[in-house]
């Protein structure tokens, strides 16, 4: 399916510009979001029906841009204007109003499908010009605005649908026969199908909206599209400086320079200004659910005390957003520096005063029901957990009982042992940053994450352990070590299928961390 049609032909109420075209941020207007979602989408025959000041929308008429007039608008409607199109739709197409703005999402989902009708609805707006939908077994049994006339409020309709060929001639046959010139072509497309030609898809919790007065478009430029523009796209410029903007509220942050210097779950960047440098770390797709800001925001704090975190300047435990000094110069360590020796030493250190520290973090992170939770948020993102995933939880599950046999000490643990997460000052001293998962653990786990994430080898191992346990490594460290090693992979094979679900790739990493869960599991056996 190459095809779209734009409605963009009634009048408007309170406006000489129609309202798609009108910009509601910098060079962009609804007609242009449209399009440009569309081209994405590799549509090649986009047919844009207009009539109210049809002259203004001639500048988009393209190889891949039809326009059609509508000269009699002001005595149709939407049917009316649609049936115009006949002589230039052999295909099954995207009927899309030009009034509306949504999440890209819905486009792409309604691309996807192979054949026949589907309509797209959302949860009630409360905007007062909702059309409501109610369905039946996945299927649109009603199309209403009169909400005296629904008996169960499902959700509305969105002005987006996807039509099929056979069906566009049932509307454009039943449209020439009636006496009704102001048919709306979804009303219409009640009378000429049955209940299975109707399938609907639910986006919940989808920004969007549609534009039919002057509120309705103040509404979009400062509420719909800065929330759209924030989902889509966390990190851009204007984004940024928001950010900025609240963090030094009496400030002009204008002269700020900002640069990406990475991050896996977030986006971190370096900000220099006022003579300053920080870290700004914005949150990444999918952590909602993940990480309970309130506990970062207290541990990382207290790992500030201990002298193992840079001084945190700004924290929004709503947003997780975060601002901390910057080390100047610093080298974030490798998977072959963490392993060199005075490196080690130095990590064996960081990890003695942390677990040492005679303080209670805001959490327990127990592993186990971080896997239960993870399981609610797979459910939830509508993914499905690796092949084989039901048994190989069955015997992670069941280390709990292995590990409490062993005997398990809680006390304070950063649970995040990237090598990145280890930064290291000009002046040699290490940094453990990113404080997301912390909190009470037993500290074999902490050691668990560090070898698995950095690839120790056994010598190193034995090394690391022997500096922290000053000689007298305990005979049950390496077991325990094992478990949780197992529970890590597990874990973060789960997070891995949650943050793909919401749209990040991270290529083979999570399956190659199951499996290696698997593998470690025969060990145990």
């Amino acid at each position: 399916m190459k095809t779209a049609v734009i409605l963009a032909a009634r009048r408007e109420k309170d406006s000489e510009i129609p309202y798609p075209l009108m910009p509601f941020a910098q060079d962009l207007c609804l007609l242009d979001r449209t399009l440009g979602i569309l081209r994405d989408l590799h549509f090649s025959n986009i047919i844009l029906m207009v009539g109210y000041n049809s002259d203004m929308f001639k500048k988009y008429e393209a190889d891949d841009v039809t326009i059609i007039e509508n000269k009699k608008y002001e005595f149709t409607a939407s049917m009316g204007t649609l049936a115009l199109a006949k002589d230039y739709l052999n295909e099954d197409f995207l009927l899309i109003e030009s009034d509306t703005f949504y999440e890209r999402k819905l486009i792409e989902k309604l691309a996807e499908i192979e054949t026949g009708n589907c309509l797209s609805m959302t949860e009630e707006s409360g905007s007062g010009d909702e059309c409501f939908i109610e369905t039946k077994n996945g299927f649109v049994i009603k199309i209403t605005k009169d909400r005296h006339r629904v008996c169960h409020f499902e959700g509305e309709m969105i002005g987006a649908s996807r039509i099929n060929i056979d069906t566009y001639h049932k509307l454009v046959d039943a449209w020439e026969i009636a006496s009704n010139p102001y048919l709306n072509y979804e009303y219409l497309l009640m009378d000429v199908t049955e209940a299975l030609d109707r399938p609907v898809l639910m986006f919940k919790n989808l920004i969007w909206g549609d534009v039919d007065c002057k509120e309705d478009f103040k509404k979009l430029q400062n509420d719909i599209y800065p929330r759209l523009r924030k989902k889509e796209d966390p990190y851009d410029y204007e984004n940024l400086m928001m950010h900025l903007r609240s963090i030094f509220p009496n400030k002009d942050v204008s002269k700020a320079e900002i640069i990406q210097i990475g991050g896996m779950s977030n986006k971190n960047f370096r900000v220099n200004f006022n003579g300053k440098s920080y870290v700004l770390r914005v949150p990444g797709n999918g952590v909602d659910g993940m990480v309970e800001r309130v506990n970062e925001e207290f541990n990382a704090m207290e790992g500030c005390k201990l002298g193992v975190n840079p001084e945190i300047r700004y924290f929004n435990a709503k947003t997780g957003i975060k601002l901390a000094d910057f080390v100047e110069n610093a080298e974030t360590l490798n998977a072959a520096t963490i392993q060199r020796h005075d490196n080690m030493i130095k990590i064996a250190n960081i990890y003695q005063k942390v677990h040492g520290a005679h303080i209670r973090l805001k959490n327990e992170f127990n592993i186990f029901r971080e896997i239960e939770k993870y399981d609610i948020l797979i459910e939830k993102a509508g993914a499905t957990m690796y092949a084989g995933w039901e048994n190989v939880r069955k015997n992670v599950m069941e280390l709990e009982f292995y590990l409490n046999d062993l005997g398990v000490e809680l006390c304070p643990c950063h649970n995040d042992a990237l090598y990145d997460n280890f930064i290291k000052a000009m002046d040699g001293s290490i940094y453990l940053i990113d404080w997301e998962y912390s909190g009470m653990n037993d500290p074999m786990a902490d050691f668990a994450a560090l070898f698995i994430e950095a690839g120790y080898t056994k010598e190193n191992e034995d090394f690391i352990l022997g500096q922290y346990f000053n000689g007298n490594i305990p005979a049950n460290a390496y077991k325990k070590i094992l478990c949780y090693e197992i529970l890590w992979d597990y874990l973060w094979a789960q997070w891995t299928v949650i943050k793909e679900a919401k749209g990040d790739d991270f290529g083979t990493y999570g399956r190659d961390r199951y499996n290696r869960a698997i593998l470690n599991l025969t060990k145990l056996n």
